[in-house]
């Protein structure tokens, strides 16, 4: 299906907006004196983002997904098997994910700023791009990384940890919810109370959080190849330090500039379920940004820009998030 059409969804926002709620109390307006019961049924029949994107009749996002997540599964087997039989070299064979983390976080953040720069948003037949690829390939990552890394091994044969990594799967599965709907465009309407293009403009915003990653893992890269301190090791740490200062600046700015605003909009447009996962998604993956910026300044400064071999470095190894950014070293010692 075309994503860019008009249809019966949008038609009824437009009939929503325009009718007059000037009477109407703030309850009124979330429950139209409706029961519990009654006001449930409707979301999960007309108002629901996600049911609307996986019954929409155009199937490309699920099957790009399914494609996506089979290709980085068998990515995943590759590097194990090339682990196995002792073809990595010792760097990749503590971290076979890598390139798979590499390649996602690298592809959706320069296209999220390439469609940002050069997309006229009176003209956005460019952002299916985003629909019929970004969203695709993110989800399909998510949830292999969920399979791979989130997930023990006594859980999981594709697993590469020991114990479960509950902060990592509750970003993956906050970023799903909140962008796998936007990936259709019904799904998109719904999300963005009438405005398909308001949504997909939030979600390419929010994956501009996704541009620290690369150097986080440049600075993983270093971490297990040098010998010594060296200039770049520092200049990686700044641009990496205030990347997260960005990333925490640009949740604030998208949450109470952007979001927040449209209150009124999505209370009118009875869409105030997914307003509020919109809110709290933002709210929680910045919360996330703030504990890891903690986490990698905690050390203070010299330490934080001055290389010293890391305690945590295992050729053999069980790599985590949390001890490639500084965290607690007793979990790495159960590893």
């Amino acid at each position: 299906g075309n994503h860019l059409e008009y249809t019966s969804i949008e038609l009824h926002f437009a009939t929503i907006i325009m009718s007059s709620t000037s009477e109407l109390s703030l309850w009124n307006l979330l429950h139209n004196n409706r029961s519990i019961v009654e006001f449930w049924d409707e979301w999960l029949h007309t108002s629901n983002p996600w049911r609307a994107a996986w019954t929409d009749g155009d199937d490309m996002a699920e099957t790009r997904i399914m494609f996506l997540l089979a290709f980085f599964l068998i990515l995943h087997v590759s590097m194990l098997s090339l682990k196995k039989f002792g073809v990595l070299n010792d760097v990749l064979a503590s971290r076979p994910t890598l390139i798979a983390n590499q390649l996602h976080c690298t592809t959706v953040s320069i296209l999220a700023v390439v469609l940002l720069l050069t997309t006229d948003e009176q003209a956005p037949k460019p952002y299916l791009l985003w629909q019929e690829f970004g969203i695709p390939l993110s989800v399909a990552y998510f949830m292999a990384d969920f399979i791979w890394y989130v997930i023990p091994g006594r859980f999981s044969p594709f697993s590469t940890t020991k114990s479960w990594d509950f902060l990592i799967g509750f970003h993956h599965i906050v970023m799903i919810m909140c962008h796998y709907p936007v990936a259709s465009n019904q799904g998109a309407i719904l999300c963005g109370a009438g405005s398909s293009l308001w949504a997909i403009r939030l979600s390419l915003l929010g994956y501009l959080c996704e541009l620290s990653n690369p150097l986080m893992n440049y600075r993983w890269y270093l971490m297990q190849t040098l010998q010594a301190h060296r200039i770049d090791f520092s200049l990686t740490v700044i641009v990496l330090v205030s990347s997260f200062v960005a990333r925490v600046i640009l949740l604030g700015y998208l949450i109470f500039a952007v979001i927040l605003p449209e209150a009124a909009v999505f209370i009118e447009a009875k869409q105030v379920f997914i307003y509020s996962m919109c809110v709290l998604g933002h709210a929680v993956i910045m919360l996330l940004s703030l504990y890891w910026l903690h986490v990698l300044t905690k050390p203070g400064m010299k330490r934080m820009l001055v290389f010293t071999p890391p305690k945590n470095k295992d050729k053999k190894g069980v790599f985590t998030f949390g001890t490639d950014m500084g965290r607690a070293e007793k979990k790495d010692k159960n590893n």
